[in-house]
């Protein structure tokens, strides 16, 4: 016959581990704070708009919509052309000139994302850094350097810097209230399922039922639930030697005795 859980056995699993369930969250929403606020590095993130117009054509059968599909299309050029080594190389060295920052090509371009929103001619450069102040810098340089390059070597009228990069005052990671909520949700969780796996493994017969329903042995009688407090008050009133020596055994069973 299967064992089976009562939502009742659950709520009472619960209740006996409360204690147990909450030290473990406890423990657990203390190392996300502690990884949260004093390992996890920040990161600022600082971003710039720009808009790039090609060249107008003679067509006369050339129109408006034409133009800015061709442009939206284009964007996917820009791209890669902001990741190339033309600009970056360019925007190292100007860093190095004017900010005195020696950032790598490689690190530059981990730095740096290019986001586009759907089926438009704008789109934004991202930059992502540890220090505010360096991630609007960056971008900056990355949206001005692009700009003459476009201009340059492309077949483009204009490149438009829409906006230009902020220093944030926020950091985009880690997200610290969110951290906290996952960090406790997870705890309560694994929590829970601790106390259920040692209820799970733990084989000992708590009710009449596991004899009767799952052993199928008949009940030959009970023994009725007594603590520390009823076997003291019961030696201090009875006087029978025999029994107090019975209850000095239960109360006191790891008592050492002198051998004879």
């Amino acid at each position: 016959m299967e064992e089976t859980v009562s939502l009742e056995q659950i709520f009472l699993i619960l209740k006996k581990k409360g204690l147990f369930i909450a030290l473990v969250t406890i423990i657990g929403v203390a190392l996300t704070a502690g990884i949260t606020f004093f390992v996890l590095t920040p990161k600022y993130e600082s971003s710039a708009q720009l808009i790039v117009q090609t060249k107008q054509t003679n067509d006369v059968y050339g129109n408006l919509q034409n133009n800015i599909s061709g442009n939206v299309l284009l964007i996917n050029t820009y791209k890669d052309m902001i990741k190339d080594d033309i600009v970056i190389d360019a925007v190292q060295e100007e860093l190095k000139k004017e900010y005195q920052y020696n950032y790598s090509n490689s690190q530059l371009k981990e730095m740096i994302e290019i986001e586009q929103a759907e089926n438009s001619q704008m789109f934004r450069i991202i930059v992502t850094s540890t220090k505010p102040r360096s991630a609007a810098i960056i971008v900056n340089t990355t949206a001005e350097i692009f700009q003459e390059k476009a201009e340059e070597i492309l077949a483009i009228t204009e490149v438009f810097i829409t906006s230009k990069g902020n220093i944030p005052t926020e950091a985009v990671f880690p997200n610290n209230g969110l951290n906290l909520i996952v960090g406790t949700l997870l705890s309560l969780i694994l929590g829970m399922g601790l106390a259920f796996l040692t209820e799970l493994f733990n084989k000992t017969i708590k009710d009449e039922r596991v004899i009767r329903d799952v052993l199928e042995l008949p009940l030959l009688g009970q023994v009725s639930e007594f603590n520390k407090k009823d076997l003291l008050y019961k030696r201090k009133n009875e006087q029978s030697p025999e029994e107090n020596k019975i209850l000095n055994d239960l109360v006191v069973p790891n008592c050492k005795r002198k051998r004879v």
